[in-house]
């Protein structure tokens, strides 16, 4: 059992918590039974599994030794020390994760995909990604992004689904060349377009691309869009949150294609 925080380990699992020693070793830290479970059946890797008996509800359920995965007892003052929020599963993992291009991601003839732009907020990021596992979406590409998606809040609010959801990351240009090539046509959600979305033909090659939180669509994909649509808006706000909206959409398509 590790009992001190100045534990090498310790000190690890501390430093996966900042994006740059995530990026540095393809390393990050999963909290939760749920989380390192969903990782577990997306074929992640695991390092190592760190458990603390008596911290709140812990039962130490996370069972992984045929995934050759050392398993390490830490006391209350050190689990306190490297876990994350408010969760009393008591127990993270440390697990092998890595970012793909879009042309690492193969998709079907019909595909139905999300494109996200500049998103910063990180649960956000992580109900998009909950969206997208709930509807079947194939792909989620983000562009240009200014949060992490091995981010604890990410991990959290995707309820382990950012491991189970494909995701590709590059710069906009990129994903929109990879989008026409694919034949998959662009769809945006803008408050003065003419055409509920409801009504537009959702059943083909797709990609619904949702702006960021505070401006919207960029000039990029304004420009880019095959389809532009509107929700509407009725009351004194003039948009909704970016995972509602990716949600509305989404299961629209999903509808129409059902």
């Amino acid at each position: 059992m590790i009992t001190s925080v100045h534990n090498p380990l310790v000190k690890e699992i501390a430093a996966l918590r900042e994006p740059k020693a995530r990026k540095e070793t393809g390393l990050a830290v999963i909290d939760g039974a749920r989380e390192i479970q969903s990782a577990l059946a997306a074929g992640i890797k695991i390092e190592k599994v760190i458990y603390c008996k008596n911290s709140g509800t812990c039962t130490h359920s996370v069972r992984v030794p045929e995934f050759g995965c050392s398993q390490i007892e830490v006391n209350a003052k050190v689990f306190e020390k490297i876990a994350y929020g408010q969760r009393n599963d008591g127990v993270i993992a440390v697990a092998q994760v890595s970012l793909k291009q879009p042309g690492d991601l193969k998709l079907s003839a019909n595909p139905l995909v999300v494109v996200i732009e500049s998103v910063e907020k990180p649960g956000n990021l992580g109900a998009v990604l909950r969206t997208c596992d709930g509807a079947g979406v194939e792909a989620l590409f983000i562009c240009d992004p200014k949060t992490d998606l091995f981010n604890p809040n990410v991990i959290r609010a995707s309820m382990g689904t950012v491991f189970t959801v494909p995701v590709a990351m590059s710069t906009s240009e990129d994903i929109r060349t990879f989008l026409k090539q694919k034949g998959i046509k662009v769809l945006g959600t803008f408050p003065q377009a003419k055409d509920m979305y409801s009504l537009a033909n959702l059943k083909g090659p797709l990609a619904i691309v949702l702006g960021a939180e505070d401006q919207g669509l960029g000039p990029f994909w304004q420009k880019h869009c095959d389809l532009k649509v509107k929700i509407p808006m009725n009351g004194l706000a003039d948009s909704l949150n970016v995972s509602v909206s990716a949600a509305i959409i989404v299961y629209e398509s999903l509808r129409q294609r059902t």
